[in-house]
């Protein structure tokens, strides 16, 4: 769905490092379902065409504690405005970032809000080298834009609720399952030998009584 809105203006964009995936210089860009053509952008200062888009997320969006599910659809909504130097692409989406509670393990899902705003320069801005470039083609791909905007989001220590106790050191339960009291009687090692010797002892007592 392509809505063209009257000009309009959206708070400036930071310009920022992103990954190395990010298109550089003016470079063919492989086809995704985050790929948009400017051909159909018109070209005056200040106006803005919409998008409604299907993002199929592929593998490695997020960290090793929370991502994205492979293969999750998610509806991302994407305006792109004409300026001088280029365009300002702004893209919007909720998500769900799975991953397990650091304390207990237990599967969480934590709900993201993305809304990121970046320029893409029609050339290298001089002195600018980690700047955003439009493709040879007038492509975009704003997956590596997305990527980098969700990846500050993910909490580094997830946690299915602040309370959470954590397994057990000892049966790798979780606390918050067991009933209030729970423990295990612990050994030292060393004195591990002496108990068997004992238990042995009142055990040998007890048949010569008997």
């Amino acid at each position: 769905q392509h809505v063209v809105s009257a000009p309009f203006w959206s708070a400036p964009a930071r310009k920022r490092r992103i990954s190395p995936l990010t298109m550089s210089k003016r470079e063919p860009v492989a086809a995704s379902s985050l790929t948009v053509s400017l051909r159909d952008v018109p070209r005056r200062v200040g106006t803005t065409r919409s998008y409604e888009l299907q993002w199929h997320v592929p593998a490695g969006i997020g960290t090793p504690m929370m991502a994205i599910r492979e293969g999750a659809l998610v509806p991302v909504t994407v305006d792109i405005t004409s300026i001088d130097e280029g365009v300002l692409v702004r893209a919007r989406c909720q998500c769900d970032l799975e991953g397990q509670c650091v304390r207990c393990l237990d599967d969480i899902v934590q709900e993201a809000d993305v809304d990121e705003s970046v320029v893409y320069y029609d050339q290298q801005p001089e002195g600018d080298e980690d700047a955003l470039v439009i493709s040879a083609h007038d492509m975009l791909d704003l997956e590596p834009m997305l990527r980098d905007a969700i990846v500050p989001l993910i909490d580094p220590q997830p946690l299915c609720g602040p309370d959470c106790q954590g397994l057990c050191p000892h049966c790798g339960e979780r606390l918050d399952d067991l009933p209030e009291g729970h423990h295990h009687e612990v050994i030292d090692p060393r004195m591990a030998s002496l108990a068997q010797l004992l238990d042995d002892l009142n055990v040998q007592d007890g048949q010569d009584r008997g």
